[in-house]
């Protein structure tokens, strides 16, 4: 019998996660990791409480629309599963904890912001079974956002 290793077994429930998504256009799930490897929270993408998803309605605003990925992130009615899990664990079960996320390759704008504020240090991220792993340090993130102009208006 083999053990799975870690990083899999995180990602594994990172996936369960994403299915209890209520967005359309994306399922993706989110989970923390403390340096005991004890799991500290988890998060998928989906409305904020009683809020009513784009799933009921039977529409999504972004893609009705035509909005690219990674823009306008104001019309979305879902709080990203990274941000879920953060607001989930607080910032004090954070510190210098891991986020494995399933369900995309790249960690948005907003969302960075949140990871390198809550103390998290690691990120692995894994878009489906075929995609690579990715990972990512926060340091990595602080150098891309120091020489980010994003939300600046020049």
């Amino acid at each position: 019998m083999s053990i799975k290793p870690w990083n899999e077994y995180f990602l594994d429930l990172a996936k369960t996660c994403a299915s209890r998504s209520n967005c359309i256009r994306a399922q993706v799930g989110a989970v923390i990791v403390g340096e005991d490897k004890k799991i500290k929270a988890t998060g998928y993408n989906g409305t904020p409480s009683k809020v009513e998803s784009c799933a009921e309605r039977g529409e999504c605003y972004r893609v009705k629309n035509n909005i690219p990925s990674g823009t306008r992130y104001e019309t979305c009615r879902s709080i990203h599963a990274e941000q879920n899990a953060i607001i989930q664990a607080g910032q004090d079960r954070c510190q210098n904890a891991t986020m494995y996320i399933y369900g995309h390759q790249m960690i948005c704008i907003l969302c960075k912001r949140f990871i390198v504020q809550s103390g998290i240090k690691d990120v692995y991220l894994k878009k489906d079974e075929n995609s690579p792993l990715i990972y990512v340090t926060v340091e990595d993130i602080r150098k891309e956002l120091d020489g980010s102009t994003a939300g600046v208006t020049l």
